[in-house]
Order: C-alpha cells, then sequence, then structure tokens
C-alpha cells in the first residue's frame, strides 16, 4: 500500500493555477483511497505548503542553501527515494531552457527520476501537459523521461501529438483531461463577502478580464514580437471599443503574482464608466477565486487555470491564445471559434472578441454546462489509478475501461 507520494511541480505559491492542481490532485487521491496520504512537495515557499493545505504535507525546501537548485538537488532526491510513489503534475515537460534548472524541470526529471526508478519507486504523470518540445536534445529527453513512467494521464490532444512527435511508446498512456476541474470553491457566503468588498453590485452582470504578462514569449505565432507598450495599448483599444456597450461590471483577475503589475496597468487605463475591481492571487487564494469567478457572467482569459477555475462552475469563457495549451483547451471544450490568436490581435479583433463573447454567453453557458461534468468524470480516472496501485491491483482494467468509454 502507498503510504506517501512526492508531487513534481511548480509548487511555489505565486500561482493560483499552480495551487489549485496541487489541492485537486491531493483531495482527489485522498478520496479515492480513502485515506489521507502523506504528500512530500518541493517548493521554494514551504510555508505556502504549510500553511494553505488541510492535507497531509512535508513541504521539502528547494533553494541554494538546501543544496538545491530548485527540484536539481539533494532534498528533492532524498524525498524521490523515501517517498512510495512520484508523480509529475502541470506543464513542466518543455524543453525551454533545457539546462537552466532554475527554470526548466524536464532536465531535473531526467537526471532524478531514473535513479529512483532503479530503487523500484513507482512514477506517473497526473493529468500532465506535454511540451512544447521543439529540439532533438528536447525530444530524446521528454522520451527518456516518459518511459520511465508507470502510467502518464494527460490533458489533450496536443499532448498525444507532442509524445508521439518526441517517439514515446509507454503503452499506459491515457487521455483525460486537467485535474483543476476538481478544484472545491470557496463557500457561497465566502464569494459574496469578497465580491461585497470588491464593491460589485450583486444585481449587476460581470464581466472578467485576466491577461499574462508571457503575451511574447510562447506562442509561436508569425506576427513580430510585441513591446510592452504596444500590448498594453492594443488590449486597452480592444477593450474600450469592444466594451463600450456592454451593461457589465469589469473584474479584473490576476492569478499569478507575475501578472498583476500588468492588470493593474490595463486597468487604469481603460478609459470606460462601468466600475472596475482587481481580484488577485496576491489577496485571496485559489477556492476563492473560483468562488468569485463563478458568479460572474463571462470570462476571457489568456491563462489556462483562469480559465480552468472559471470552467469549475461551468462560467462561459473565451481565449486568448498565449500559449498552444490555451489553444487545445478551446479547442477540447469544442469552442474554438471563440479563442484569438496572437497572429490577428488588434484593437479591432480583440473588441470583435469580447463582443462575440458577451453576446453568445447564454449559449455558451449551455454548451459549459453540457461539456464540463463529463470532463470533470475524465480526470477522475488518474486519481482512480493511484488507488488501483495503493491497494496492490492492476491499473489495466482501469485503463482498458476508460478508454472504451473515452476513446483518444
Amino acid at each position: 500500500m502507498l503510504q506517501s507520494i512526492t508531487l513534481l511541480g511548480s509548487a511555489s505559491g505565486r500561482n493560483a493555477g499552480d495551487a489549485a492542481l496541487l489541492a485537486a490532485i491531493m483531495d482527489s487521491i485522498d478520496e479515492a483511497c480513502a485515506e489521507k496520504l502523506l504528500y512530500e512537495i518541493p517548493s521554494l515557499n514551504p510555508n505556502f505548503i504549510r500553511e494553505n493545505y488541510s492535507n497531509r504535507v512535508r513541504p521539502i525546501g528547494v533553494m541554494p542553501w538546501h543544496a538545491s537548485l530548485r527540484l536539481l538537488g539533494v532534498p528533492t532526491l532524498r524525498s524521490l527515494l523515501r517517498t512510495d510513489m512520484s508523480l509529475i503534475f502541470d506543464a513542466t515537460l518543455f524543453d525551454r531552457a533545457l539546462f537552466n534548472p532554475m527554470f526548466n524541470f524536464l532536465s531535473s526529471y531526467a537526471v532524478l527520476l531514473p535513479i529512483a526508478k532503479k530503487r523500484g519507486k513507482l512514477m506517473g504523470c497526473f493529468t500532465s501537459t506535454i511540451g512544447p518540445v521543439r529540439t532533438p536534445r528536447g525530444r530524446d529527453m521528454l522520451r527518456r523521461v516518459l518511459e520511465l513512467m508507470d502510467f502518464i494521464t494527460i490533458r489533450d490532444v496536443g499532448d498525444l501529438r507532442a509524445m508521439r512527435e518526441a517517439g514515446v511508446t509507454n503503452p499506459n498512456v491515457v487521455l483525460t483531461n486537467d485535474a483543476a476541474l476538481l478544484t472545491h470553491a470557496c463557500s457561497v457566503q465566502r464569494a459574496q463577502q469578497i465580491r461585497q468588498s470588491l464593491g460589485l453590485n450583486a444585481n449587476q452582470e460581470v464581466l472578467a478580464l485576466n491577461v499574462n504578462r508571457y503575451f511574447n514569449s510562447w506562442s509561436g505565432g508569425q506576427r513580430n514580437p510585441m513591446t510592452h507598450e504596444e500590448f498594453v495599448n492594443t488590449y486597452v483599444a480592444g477593450l474600450e471599443e469592444g466594451l463600450k456597450e456592454v451593461d457589465a461590471q469589469l473584474l479584473f483577475v490576476s492569478t499569478q503574482h507575475m501578472d498583476e503589475t500588468l492588470t493593474r496597468e490595463i486597468m487604469e487605463k481603460v478609459n470606460l464608466p462601468q466600475h472596475k475591481a482587481l481580484l488577485s492571487n496576491r489577496e485571496y487564494g485559489h477556492a476563492e477565486i473560483c468562488g468569485v469567478l463563478s458568479g460572474v457572467s463571462l470570462l476571457s482569459a489568456m491563462r489556462l487555470h483562469c480559465l480552468l477555475l472559471a470552467s469549475v462552475s461551468a462560467v462561459p469563457v473565451i481565449g486568448i491564445n498565449y500559449l498552444p495549451k490555451v489553444r487545445t483547451y478551446m479547442e477540447t471544450l469544442e469552442i474554438l471559434e471563440y479563442s484569438l490568436d496572437f497572429d490577428d490581435f488588434s484593437a479591432e479583433s480583440v473588441a470583435e472578441h469580447l463582443r462575440r463573447g458577451w453576446r453568445d454567453r447564454p449559449k455558451l453557458r449551455a454548451l459549459m454546462q453540457e461539456r464540463i461534468p463529463r470532463m470533470q468524470e475524465q480526470v477522475r480516472l488518474a486519481p482512480a489509478i493511484v488507488a488501483a496501485l495503493h491497494r496492490g491491483e492492476s491499473i489495466s482494467p482501469i485503463i482498458d475501461k476508460h478508454r472504451a468509454k473515452y476513446p483518444d
């Protein structure tokens, strides 16, 4: 039986999406196993782990004075060898800055995980994103890491494509969805309290907006990179044109600490009469953000996990694709026409994107209410696999049953 698991991913507390993922993973596994396991979590901010989760957690410090460069170091290796299983989560299997362990985790996995595997440790990918991987070295490293896994559950068809391109032949690969869809929101009363503190009128609709400072780094489009000023001016002009006739309060949502400055700048520059408020993960936890988003009429977002935190409650969403994973999520929802690529990023396209989303929000809500429960059901395969291993059972019957019900 499993007693302990090491969770490998981004766990600094700076990103509400990562924080939600951690909670959803631990809660869903404990529920499936019908007991609380111990989770060791390498983190730059051990206090965040210790203070924000009700699960049995043991934070592992990974700063240089712990003899570690993020995950690459003695503390993580000791954790891998001490626990019964290791799970890779979130979007850490990419090859950008491949040999910089302060930014890239794939190279750290390639060093550490084979050592744990030789000791007979179980390991898997828990609803992970695969890629982007664009270099021969990156593809080779990805292949070697994924062949070590006892199981691989992934979020979308884009992950399958990335694995095939890397030559991964692991037989226990299953398409599920994002574990953040299992996030528990805060209480209705707490969400109402936060809305009141933000000055939001309960009798008027709310349109939520989310941006990401990585508007150039990852999109892989054909257009020339934008400057910070160009992005802000274009987005603000699009908001002012697209929302001038929208009767809704504007809620600006920052789910990553590094995005808040950009979010505040845009919020202050927008010249619109609607009430404006800021919901930031510097002040509120992931469950609180999830709860507040459950009451909005539409969310336009760049960050994937902002989209997911709204999707938990089947809120209508439209996306701006700064990364392939955002586009593939919208594709999975079968609403790709409500996403905007950066190749087509202009004040006019942003305005039309918002107008269309707002006009079609009843249609989008109906689609979300139909599709999100099915996607949440798919996610539950990942904790079910862990529970089977916990009981010492074969995972093949569970995987085969899932594949029969949800063909790739």
